[in-house]
């Protein structure tokens, strides 16, 4: 008696929590498609806001160590006296140093090219943002059909429990298989509450990622209509050492050091000074006067610098070639794993699914009329969320398959060009 009061109280608490679900959560629920998710993602995220937002500091930093220097302007004047005499010199400088032409070429060229390595690093991370969106929108989808399939499924064992209750009743049920009958009922309300709280999850991170600062939770409109199309390796690999903005951003790093080492080349040739001014003295005579100036290189001949530079441009000119090699990797791993999704996909292209919802039907009807043990029933309702579970995880790794090998060729899969257009 105790045992099935304490399961009675389960149950009736999982049908508050899960039948009921919050009437403000209903209300703000707003419903998009994948498209518009990718837009609102491109106005709001903040993760790719900062990547901008960094991206444009160092390369502001870059140009600006790239700039002319200014110039300098100063002012003097001394006051003599002695012999009863007294007497003044003011001097109006002006100076300014005049880089070789090849030291400020340098010096542009390797803040050029970092700054077009900066915008390729943002939009490195703006394709691996679009996937995260992508692989979040369809996590949220699939979330909601295992939602509504465990629904289906705890509906019938309530509806069983209740014909249950009545023929116990009668004396047509044991009283151990109304006890059994309870407890598969309350492992499927807690898997419907552990699924519910799942989708929850999903439409929050969807939330996040394409718009952080609303109080809404939106969800996907569906899954993308039809089939996501094939993809040769060689056209993808083809396309991945084109469209990837890794590759722009290693060979910006690999100029923009080459250019640094120039810059450090020709710094070991002093740079002169060109003095110019007005010359005031308190007996009436002025006049202009010009001066040049250059640094000796007795200490510092920059040879650390060179040195430095030509550290740098192995280090990227080797980073280049390993990006070159991580990211062929990555699309042969893509391609495998996308190519065994659609192997998945294959095996569910039967009516597995749709028969098995024919078969809970007719179980439901056989179990009312008596037609049907408790213990068929459950293989019935186990073989329906079986099969719905299967299939909704094949179309999953399907969709997310397909959009993690675009974010590891970095362009739409229905761009590459065909055997035709080639």
């Amino acid at each position: 008696m105790l045992q099935r009061t304490v399961v009675a109280m389960a149950i009736g608490a999982l049908m508050g929590l899960i039948s009921v679900p919050p009437v403000a959560a209903q209300a703000i629920l707003e419903r998009v498609t994948l498209e518009q998710a990718i837009g609102l993602f491109a106005r709001h995220n903040l993760q790719l806001r900062i990547a901008r937002a960094d991206a444009q500091e160092a390369a502001g930093l870059a140009r600006q160590s790239a700039a002319y220097p200014n110039p300098t302007v100063s002012v003097t004047h001394e006051a003599l006296g002695g012999a009863g005499t007294d007497y003044s010199e003011t001097y109006l400088n002006l100076s300014q140093s005049f880089e070789w032409p090849w030291l400020a070429a340098a010096r542009r060229t390797a803040a050029s090219r970092m700054g077009d390595a900066l915008g390729a690093r943002v939009a490195a991370d703006s394709v691996r943002l679009v996937f995260d969106v992508k692989r979040s929108f369809i996590e949220a989808a699939i979330a909601e059909r295992t939602r509504d399939a465990l629904e289906q499924a705890t509906a019938l064992v309530r509806h069983a429990e209740g014909q249950a209750t009545a023929r116990a009743a009668n004396g047509d049920l044991s009283q151990y298989e109304l006890r059994r009958l309870r407890v598969e009922r309350a492992r499927y309300e807690i898997d419907l509450a552990a699924a519910a709280l799942a989708l929850h999850a999903s439409r929050r991170r969807l939330t996040a990622l394409i718009m952080p600062d609303s109080a809404r939770e939106l969800a996907p409109v569906r899954l993308p209509d039809g089939e996501p199309p094939s993809a040769m390796l060689a056209e993808a690999l083809q396309a991945a050492r084109v469209n990837r903005p890794e590759l722009a951003g290693a060979a910006g790093r690999t100029a923009a050091a080459q250019g640094t080492r120039s810059a450090a080349r020709a710094e070991r040739l002093p740079v002169p000074m060109l003095t110019g001014g007005y010359k005031d003295q308190s007996d009436g005579l002025t006049g202009a006067f010009l001066g040049l100036g250059v640094r000796l290189p007795l200490f510092d001949r920059n040879q650390a610098a060179v040195a430095a530079g030509d550290a740098a441009v192995r280090s990227a000119e080797a980073l280049e070639r390993l990006v070159a090699r991580q990211i062929d990797n990555d699309v042969r791993a893509a391609h495998d794993a996308y190519l065994a999704a659609r192997e998945r996909a294959n095996l569910m292209r039967t009516d597995l699914v749709g028969d098995t919802d024919a078969l809970l039907r007719i179980a439901r009807v056989a179990y009312d009329e008596g037609e049907m043990t408790l213990v068929e029933l459950f293989d019935a309702v186990d073989a329906f969320r079986t099969a719905h579970v299967i299939a909704t995880a094949a179309i999953a790794d399907l969709w997310v398959g397909y959009f993690d090998l675009e974010r590891a060729v970095g362009a739409a899969l229905d761009a590459l060009p065909t055997e035709e257009v080639r």
